[in-house]
């Protein structure tokens, strides 16, 4: 008797147990869900910390912003537009863009193909006669397989005339010391802000307005980015909003002066905010300024002439992170140091803008991986 009730309880107990742990189980089942939902609740919250962590170890002088799936979850201005007068950063501070400016004047010569005033295959000399180079075309230019040697050495060696120079005068440089190409149009790829710097002159030919009026009458205004403007030597020191340049920061920060190649437009110059950037980036997704045809060939790699593919669309530099695709550019001049990643296919921007010559490349590796989920 004893026996079969020690058999009894025996069984009583496993029963209880095995209920308690279809119930503990069950607990834990829950609260991994819980704890799910509450992490993205608060998904926004940890993005910002990470960021913010990440700009502050790197001291990052400059403003940033983030947006996913469109939206702005990060923002940020951090340390001075100008270490002298100890004058903070603001979200409305206006940065030299040096090459990232490079999309304006792609986008500018896009606006005026769609308006068939020009065509990407024209020879460049059909809108400036001038040119000395027959068979380069503004695809060519718009693309860097031109060939063309640097503009920067020429007025380095040749320009000694008092005044600024213009675009026009570099096209003049050009024509008079007769220069060979650096290779064949469409052989090689090889970066060029000479090229730019003619795409801007093409600008001003076929709109009949200088450059710098014809893309903010037609891409400031209407994206309504109040603080981008374009480089003009007699009007930029009056802008309260410009941010200076600097090599280094704090004690060590060397402020840089203006010369002379600041004057020339097309290939830089262009001057704005990370807000107004962000502007141009949500109107590229809405296809404000240009159909999403045109738009969708500047994000295509060019071609060589022997068919292989170059990472370089029209004002855009093209790459992968984690098999997603990227449109870019950076831009380095004269102390600023700029970044505009976009991942297209998810709606995620990032922009960076420093003005103390800082790496950019680890902050905007570091921001991806947040994003992603990687760190």
């Amino acid at each position: 008797m004893r026996y079969i009730l020690t058999i009894i309880l025996i069984l009583i107990t496993s029963i209880s147990n095995l209920s308690n742990s279809k119930n503990y189980n069950s607990t834990v089942k829950k609260n991994k869900i819980v704890s799910k939902k509450v992490s993205n609740e608060n998904r926004k919250g940890s993005i910002e910390e990470k960021i913010d962590a990440l700009l502050k170890r790197t001291n990052f002088n400059g403003t940033a912003l983030v947006s996913i799936k469109g939206k702005v979850v990060y923002k940020s201005s951090n340390g001075y537009a100008n270490f002298q007068k100890k004058e903070p950063l603001k979200l409305n501070s206006s940065f030299q863009l040096a090459s990232v400016s490079k999309q304006f004047t792609a986008m500018s010569v896009m606006i005026l193909m769609e308006r068939k005033k020009i065509h990407f295959d024209d020879p460049v000399k059909k809108y400036l006669p001038d040119f000395p180079y027959p068979n380069i075309t503004i695809k060519h230019l718009l693309n860097h397989t031109s060939g063309l040697q640097n503009y920067m050495w020429l007025l380095d060696y040749y320009w000694k005339n008092p005044k600024n120079p213009t675009n026009r005068d570099v096209l003049n440089l050009f024509k008079t010391r007769t220069l060979p190409l650096n290779f064949q149009p469409g052989k090689r790829f090889c970066y060029s802000n000479t090229g730019y710097s003619f795409l801007a002159l093409i600008v001003e030919k076929v709109s009949g307005m200088p450059f710098a009026d014809f893309v903010k009458k037609n891409i400031f205004i209407p994206l309504d980015m109040r603080n981008s403007f374009i480089y003009n030597r007699a009007k930029v020191d009056k802008n309260e909003k410009r941010v200076s340049g600097y090599y280094g920061s704090g004690r060590r920060a060397r402020l840089v002066d203006d010369d002379k190649i600041d004057c020339i437009l097309g290939d830089k110059g262009v001057y704005s905010t990370v807000e107004d950037l962000y502007k141009y980036d949500q109107a590229l997704y809405n296809n404000k300024l240009v159909s999403k045809d045109t738009k969708e060939q500047s994000y295509n790699p060019g071609k060589l002439k022997n068919n292989q593919e170059i990472r370089y669309g029209y004002g855009w530099r093209l790459k992968e992170y984690k098999d997603k695709k990227v449109i870019y550019h950076n831009g380095q001049w004269h102390g600023f140091k700029t970044s505009f990643t976009r991942i297209v296919e998810d709606r995620n921007t990032i922009i960076l803008l420093n003005n103390t010559n800082s790496k950019l490349a680890g902050i905007i590796q570091g921001i991806e991986d947040i994003i992603y989920g990687y760190r």
